[in-house]
């Protein structure tokens, strides 16, 4: 449901702890949030600054935040990459220059600018760097994104680094960065000094907590010495969930000896990327949930802390810095879901901030090694393209099918001024949005669903709901555009005789569709196939009190296979601890009677009483309305499902490409006249 706080009303003085001034030692800024540091691989494949990564910060410097921390930027191009590629660099001279563009562009939009410098140590891939990754120990890296068995830093390695460092902060005062942030956190070569997992060293740079702590501590004084008055700010880990590793505990004698050797504030974060999935949180996490740990470091070290952690809406933020929590909340995600945040929230709009969901879709194409992107806001990572403009005026368009892709074309088609017509089957909008919304910790979907709504109610979009558009209607009086948004239907599945089990597909089960008929132990649910869907019906049916046999033709291995990385994680862990779902892999299913189907695993058949069948064999794109408006003379474009089975950032990306497409058809005709 909306949160109450998206019901402030416009025009007050909204949350004005949040938009008091505050001081970084020097450094002044117009309010509390920050623009946390995020990479993007926007830059040029070389690490250059180049057009999209300035238009980037500066749409989100326009948006109203007191302070932008620009995305890690390599010290040591030699050995300091990270795992993915384009990452921006500040190593020498001519890079200078594209970062005093860079923060010449966030000064112009009213914030602040700081960078974030880093050396990713094992964190590196040898096909990015061209050698063995380095660390303070041969300590092998095991994570989810990347392997990798790094070689010891020799004591010469280790202070040419520092000196890269150093030479990274000169280079950024240079450039016109009103600080410096070292990045300490997340597992990067900072934190491989700081771990007693990682530093098995014996020498003047490891062997103890003091030798440990003086990788770091040199670092610090070394970029200190080049910022003048200018701040250091330092991003921590305050712990890394790892058995053995680094604590909250540690954290509050770390931090003060950090801020000791020169650190102006703390960014608190927590993980490596051995945790990933504590660092990037998936949507189940509740909001807020680092701030108890922000708020030990910040009564340890009596200098401000910034804190990041799934803050999502500005109460929450506001809450924050009243009870003492954090003096800078540290906006990330929801900042490439809405660069105008800040502003909507200054001026009381909250309910017109498109929320961020935590859905990680921008995690999954960054782990791809493409660039930014938002499943919500089809623009981030694209800021450098014409805005869609008033093209459509005088024009008519219809939108069939109204899930987050149609929901999407529709709204921005109306922003085009089209004369809008959005048709939908069902007696709701929403479609595939609300059936990924329904499953346990997934709730923050609803969030973007009412969203959408409420754009849609405020707009001239007129909606057609219990309403199915055919190729008839729309041949009879054609618009100037037709985007089909029809979704997907279940693949074809052949067996060998259908009785009169309940049947349908699990979707309509979680869109509401279909009523679930009551089962036991010995008589479930079966749900058929082991994707997403189907592994997400099945938590959903077993958090209502149903028993349920999930039935897999692959191995649990592959259970949920094309979920986001982070959320399967926990996903996986919490189906295996459900007493209420039993899982059947390398089974097939062959038919279904009146109260029990037949399957057959390792070649042998049996019959398995059931309740029910709900189908999550897999989906394929709904391409018959498509098909049947072959050779009508109006653009017809398919998007999301219809076009190929994705996900929710698909199919708004997908709406925004028909949309942009439209426009450079209408009004660039003739792209070239040779």
């Amino acid at each position: 449901m909306m949160p109450s706080h998206q019901k402030i009303a416009r025009g007050i003085m909204a949350y004005p702890r949040l938009f008091e001034p505050f001081q970084i030692g020097n450094l002044h800024l117009k309010n509390r949030i920050a623009m946390a540091p995020m990479e993007t691989h926007l830059g040029e494949p070389d690490g250059a600054v180049n057009a999209e990564v300035i238009a980037y910060y500066s749409e989100r410097a326009r948006g109203g935040a007191g302070l932008i921390m620009v995305e890690f930027t390599c010290v040591d191009g030699r050995d300091g990459f990270s795992s993915n590629v384009p990452q921006l660099r500040l190593d020498n001279e001519r890079f200078k220059v594209g970062h005093a563009r860079l923060a010449s562009a966030i000064h112009a939009g009213g914030a602040k600018a700081v960078v974030q410098i880093s050396h990713a140590g094992r964190q590196s891939k040898e096909s990015v760097i061209g050698t063995t990754p380095v660390s303070s120990s041969a300590v092998p890296l095991n994570s989810i994104y990347m392997n990798a068995v790094p070689r010891a830093l020799e004591d010469q390695e280790i202070r040419r680094i520092i000196a890269s460092y150093a030479n990274s902060a000169r280079l950024a005062m240079l450039a016109g960065y009103d600080g410096v942030m070292l990045h300490g956190a997340h597992g990067y070569l900072l934190q491989q000094f700081l771990s007693p997992l990682v530093n098995k060293r014996d020498d003047a740079w490891g062997g103890d907590f003091e030798r440990r702590m003086r990788f770091p501590i040199e670092v610090i004084k070394a970029v200190k010495a080049q910022l003048g008055d200018k701040p250091l700010l330092y991003r921590l880990s305050v712990l890394d969930g790892l058995e053995g590793g680094l604590t909250i505990e540690d954290s509050e004698i770390i931090a003060p000896l950090l801020c000791e050797a020169g650190v102006d504030a703390i960014d608190i974060s927590w993980g490596s990327l051995d945790r990933a999935d504590i660092i990037l949180e998936p949507m189940s996490v509740p909001e807020g949930n680092r701030l108890p740990y922000a708020r030990r470091i910040r009564a340890a070290i009596g200098k401000p802390v910034l804190c990041a952690g799934v803050m999502r809406w500005p109460d929450k933020c506001e809450q924050a810095v009243i009870d003492g929590d954090t003096d800078i909340v540290s906006l990330g995600r929801p900042l490439l879901a809405d660069p105008m945040w800040p502003i909507k929230a200054q001026r009381g709009d909250v309910a017109d901030i498109r929320p961020c969901t935590s859905c990680n879709w921008c995690i999954r194409e960054l782990a791809a090694s493409r660039s930014v992107v938002c499943a919500e806001n089809p623009r981030c990572g694209k800021e450098t393209e014409p805005d869609i403009g008033a093209f459509g005026a005088g024009r008519r368009a219809v939108v069939v099918g109204a899930g987050p892709g149609g929901m999407a074309a529709a709204l921005m088609l109306d922003q085009a001024g089209f004369d809008v017509t959005l048709y939908e089957k069902r007696q709701r909008l929403g479609g595939n949005l609300i059936t990924s919304a329904v499953p346990p910790g997934k709730d923050k979907l609803f969030w973007y669903h009412e969203f959408l709504l409420r754009r849609i109610e405020k707009g001239g979009v007129r909606v057609l709901t219990d309403t199915s558009a055919d190729a008839a209607t729309l041949r009879a009086a054609p618009p100037d555009a037709i985007i089909i948004a029809a979704g997907s239907r279940l693949a074809p599945l052949q067996l060998e005789g259908w009785g009169n089990l309940p049947t349908a597909p699990a979707y309509e089960a979680l869109v509401g569709e279909v009523t679930v008929p009551p089962s036991t132990a010995d008589r479930p649910i079966i749900i058929y196939g082991g994707g997403e869907t189907g592994t997400e019906t099945a938590e959903y049916l077993a958090k209502q009190g149903h028993h349920v046999l999930l039935v897999t033709r692959s191995d649990t291995k592959f259970l949920a296979r094309n979920a986001e990385v982070l959320y399967r994680i926990h996903l996986l862990q919490r189906l295996h601890a459900n007493d209420a779902i039993r899982i059947l892999d390398h089974t097939t299913l062959h038919s279904i009677d009146g109260e029990h189907v037949t399957l057959s695993r390792e070649g042998l058949r049996f019959e398995q009483p059931a309740a029910a069948i709900l189908l999550a064999h897999g989906l394929v794109p709904d391409t018959r309305l498509t098909d049947s408006l072959c050779g009508i003379d109006v653009p017809v474009i398919p998007i999301g499902d219809a076009a190929q089975v994705a996900r929710i950032g698909e199919a708004v990306r997908d709406a925004y490409r028909a949309v942009q497409d439209l426009r450079r058809l209408i009004t660039q005709p003739e792209p070239i006249a040779c």
